[in-house]
């Protein structure tokens, strides 16, 4: 049995967790794993970028981070998501907030899963796959 805890660290935004859920089930459709735990975390740029500036020695503001703590039969992680940039990238990439996080969750759990994106190639494998699940998804993970 899958396990997914949300927590907010932002009080302006409610998110569907349910919806959530069955996100990251689709996301982790067809892969070996027996039992899931992952932690999700919706925070602020400051705490992306003092983890991009501890754990990857990289002052730079980012949208996501994913930690990986058990990886084997059993996925188990956590993954950081930034608000802020959130909605700066909805607005950049005229989509909605909710298309966005949604981007965003799935894009953690495909890292999570095996994919990459550091070379040409192997981000548009990933953008790929990301956008067939985003279109297969129609529903709202928060409420903006």
């Amino acid at each position: 049995m899958n396990e997914i805890n949300i927590f907010k660290e932002c009080k302006d935004i409610d998110f569907y967790k349910d919806h959530i859920v069955q996100l990251i089930n689709l996301s982790l459709e067809a892969t070996k794993y027996n039992q899931v735990k992952i932690n999700i975390i919706f925070c602020d740029n400051d705490k992306l970028n003092s983890f991009k500036q501890e754990y990857f020695n990289d002052d730079v503001l980012t949208d996501i981070v994913t930690f990986p703590i058990k990886n084997d039969n059993k996925l188990e992680a956590e993954i950081y998501i930034s608000i802020e940039m959130a909605k700066i990238n909805a607005d950049e990439f005229n989509v909605t907030l909710n298309n966005e996080l949604s981007r965003l969750i799935v894009h953690g759990v495909l890292h999570l899963i095996g994919f990459n994106d550091d070379t040409e190639d192997s981000k548009k494998i990933m953008f790929l796959k990301q956008d067939e699940i985003i279109s297969n998804f129609q529903k709202d993970v928060c409420n903006e």
